[in-house]
C-alpha cells in the first residue's frame, strides 16, 4: 500500500484562510478556465496515477508562475518522489470536477484570450489548489487521529468513507463493456412494447434517428488518439456536420441555474462545454463513456418524466420509477440472463435462470444457478446505486447503512442480497431443488455470489464488511453444513461481461477463480489483502491470458455502427 499525497494550497502558500476562489477566477475568461482544466482531465484520463506524468503536468502548469513559487513547487515534488511511501498527484478527477463546478458557479462571458496573463495564470494556479485542498481536508476529517487497525474492521471504518465517493473516478471507463450493454439495451427496446415508445421518445428528444446512431456519435468522438500531454479535450467539428453538433448541443451543460451538487449529477448528464458554435470541451472522459450505456438509465429516466410517459396505464412521476422498472424488465432478464449464459453455456455445468428455478419451486429462486458436480454457484442480481448524498456523507455508520439497504435488508424489512442468498442455501440445504436438479445437495459445496452493476461496491473493504455480515447470518439463522458454504463474493457485472470471452473458451475456471480468491483474501502474508475487491484480483489473474473481446466487439462496432474496417 502506498499514499496517495496531493500538492495542496496551504502547501505553497500561508494565506488559505483569507483567500476567495471567487475573487481569483473573476477575473479569468470562463471558456480559458475550462479549456485548461478540460485539457488536464483529459491527459490524466488513461494515466491517472503516473507519477511521472503527474510531474510532467505540473511543470506545465509552472512554466510562468513566479521564480520563488517554482522553487517551492520544485521542492514539494521532489521530497514526495523520494518518499518511495507515497505517490505524488498534483491532477486528479475529484480535485477538477469541483474546479470546474466552481468555475461554472462563476461563469462570465468574457471574451476567449489566445493566452493568460502570468498574474491570471497564478490565480488560476491558486484556484485549482484551494479546490484540491477542498477535498484533501474532508479526508482529513475521517482519517484525523486514526489509531493502528487491531483488525479488519477498524480499516474498513477508516478507508470506505474516504474511498467510496472517489474510486470510481479513479479507474477508466471501459467503453467496450459500455457498449456491449447498451447494444443488449436497445435491441431489447425494440423487442418490447412499452420500451420501443421510451426509445422513440428518447431519439427524438436528442433529435436522432435510431440508437445506432445514438452510439456512433459518442463513440466516433470518443475513440481518439490517446497520447501523453498531447490528448485533446476540444473537439471541432465543420459547420456541415449539423447533426453531430446538434447531438453535442444537447450535451452540453447548462449555464442558467448551474449548481454544485452531490456527486457532480449536472455534469455527469452534461459533460461537455460549448465554448461557440462548433468548439466543444469535454469536462469529463469518464462521464462521456457512461452516456454508452449508464448514463442512459438516467437520461431515459429524465426525459420520460419530461415527457410524462407511462409504464402499464400509469404515468412515471420520479426517475427512481423509471430505474425500478428498467431494473425489472431489462437488467435481470435482458442483461444478467443473456451475459450469464452466455459465458458458461459450453461448459457441462446444470445451468438455470432464476425465471426457469421460480416456475419449479416458486418464490425465493436464486437469480442464476450453476453446479458443476458437487459446486453450487448461487447468484443474487443487484441493479441497484448507492446514492451520491450517502457516499459523500464520509460517515462510516451511514454509508454502511446505505449498503445494508441495497444488500442485505431494506427499510421495509425485505431480504436484500445477503438475506436473500441465505434463504435459498435454506432451501438447496432442504433439497428443494431436487424438483428441477436431480442430485444429493448434503454433498455440495456452496459458493454464495452478489452480482452488481454500481461501481462503489468495488471500493476496498466492502466484500470484507458484508462477508462478515453474512457469516453472522448465516450462524443465527443455524443454516446447517455452514462449513460448506464458502465466504460471500461480491463480483461487478462488468466483469463478467469484460471477461466472458475466456469463461467462454475455458481460459479461466469460474472454481479456480472463486477459490484463489478467496484464498487471497485471507491475506495471511499480507494485510491489505483481506479488502481487496474481485475486480482487481480478476485483472492481476488474467493479465497475460489472450483474449478475442477487444478485437471481437471493435468488429461489432463497425459492423453494427457502419464503421470503415
Amino acid at each position: 500500500m502506498k499514499y496517495n499525497v496531493s500538492v495542496t494550497y496551504k502547501d505553497l502558500f500561508d494565506d488559505y484562510s483569507s483567500v476567495n476562489i471567487n475573487e481569483l477566477l473573476a477575473g479569468i475568461p470562463t471558456k480559458n478556465a475550462i479549456q485548461l482544466i478540460g485539457y488536464s482531465l483529459a491527459q490524466i484520463h488513461i494515466e491517472k496515477l503516473d507519477e511521472k506524468l503527474q510531474i510532467e503536468l505540473i511543470q506545465f502548469w509552472s512554466q510562468r508562475l513566479p521564480n520563488d513559487l517554482k522553487l517551492k513547487i520544485q521542492d514539494f515534488t521532489a521530497k514526495m518522489v523520494a518518499d518511495k511511501k507515497t505517490e505524488f498527484t498534483f491532477i486528479s478527477n475529484t480535485s477538477g470536477l469541483l474546479f470546474i463546478e466552481t468555475i461554472l458557479e462563476n461563469h462570465n462571458d468574457f471574451e476567449q484570450l489566445d493566452d493568460l496573463t502570468p498574474e491570471q495564470e497564478l490565480n488560476f494556479f491558486k484556484a485549482y489548489l484551494i479546490s484540491t485542498q477542498t477535498w484533501v481536508d474532508k479526508q482529513g476529517e475521517i482519517l484525523y487521529d486514526v489509531k493502528p487497525f487491531e483488525n479488519g474492521m477498524d480499516f474498513v471504518k477508516t478507508f470506505l468513507p474516504s474511498h467510496i465517493a472517489l474510486d470510481e473516478f479513479q479507474t477508466v471507463k471501459d467503453f467496450r463493456t459500455q457498449f456491449i450493454k447498451a447494444k443488449h439495451f436497445f435491441q431489447f427496446c425494440e423487442s418490447n412494447d412499452e420500451f420501443k415508445v421510451y426509445l422513440k421518445i428518447f431519439l427524438d428528444e436528442y433529435g436522432l434517428d435510431s440508437w445506432s446512431t445514438y452510439l456512433k456519435n459518442i463513440l466516433s468522438l470518443y475513440i481518439r488518439k490517446f497520447e501523453r500531454l498531447k490528448t485533446p479535450s476540444v473537439v471541432s467539428l465543420n459547420k456541415e456536420h449539423q447533426e453531430q453538433i446538434s447531438f453535442l448541443g444537447q450535451l452540453s451543460i447548462e449555464i442558467n441555474g448551474f449548481c454544485k451538487s452531490e456527486d457532480f449529477l449536472q455534469l455527469r448528464e452534461k459533460p461537455i462545454y460549448r465554448l461557440n458554435e462548433t468548439d466543444f470541451v469535454f469536462l469529463n472522459l469518464n462521464f462521456f463513456v457512461d452516456k454508452i450505456y449508464q448514463g442512459i438509465q438516467f437520461d431515459f429516466a429524465r426525459i420520460l418524466v419530461k415527457h410524462s410517459a407511462t409504464f402499464k396505464g400509469k404515468e412515471i412521476k420520479e426517475r427512481v420509477q423509471f430505474l425500478s422498472i428498467f431494473g425489472d424488465e431489462f437488467s435481470e432478464n435482458g442483461l444478467f440472463y443473456k451475459i450469464m449464459e452466455h459465458c458458461f453455456e459450453k461448459a457441462k455445468y446444470e445451468l438455470y435462470n432464476g425465471n426457469t428455478i421460480k416456475e419449479v419451486i416458486g418464490d425465493g429462486e436464486p437469480d442464476f444457478y450453476i453446479r458443476d458436480k458437487t459446486k453450487v454457484y448461487l447468484f443474487e442480481f443487484k441493479n441497484v446505486f448507492l446514492s451520491g448524498k450517502t457516499k459523500n456523507t464520509y460517515d462510516f455508520e451511514k454509508i454502511k447503512a446505505g449498503i445494508y439497504e441495497k444488500l442485505v435488508e431494506n427499510k421495509n424489512g425485505d431480504a436484500k442480497g445477503i438475506k436473500q442468498l441465505t434463504k435459498v442455501i435454506n432451501k438447496v440445504r432442504k433439497s428443494e431443488f431436487n424438483k428441477f436438479d436431480d442430485y444429493d445437495f448434503d454433498k455440495t459445496i456452496i459458493y454464495p455470489v452478489i452480482v452488481f452493476t454500481d461501481f462503489a461496491f468495488n471500493t476496498a473493504g466492502v466484500n470484507y464488511m458484508l462477508n462478515k455480515e453474512f457469516r453472522e447470518h448465516i450462524e443465527n439463522e443455524k443454516v446447517i453444513l455452514r462449513n460448506n458454504i464458502k465466504n460471500l463474493i461480491l463480483i461487478d457485472l462488468d466483469d463478467f461481461i469484460k471477461y466472458q470471452d475466456l469463461y467462454r473458451d475455458k481460459k479461466v475456471k469460474i472454481n479456480n477463480l472463486l477459490n484463489g480468491f478467496l484464498e487471497f483474501v485471507k491475506g495471511y502474508r499480507n494485510f491489505p489483502n483481506k479488502f481487496t475487491p474481485f475486480e482487481i484480483y480478476i485483472d492481476n489473474r488474467t493479465r497475460k491470458i489472450t483474449s478475442k473481446l477487444s478485437q471481437n466487439t471493435i468488429n461489432e462496432i463497425s459492423e453494427t455502427l457502419g464503421f470503415p474496417e
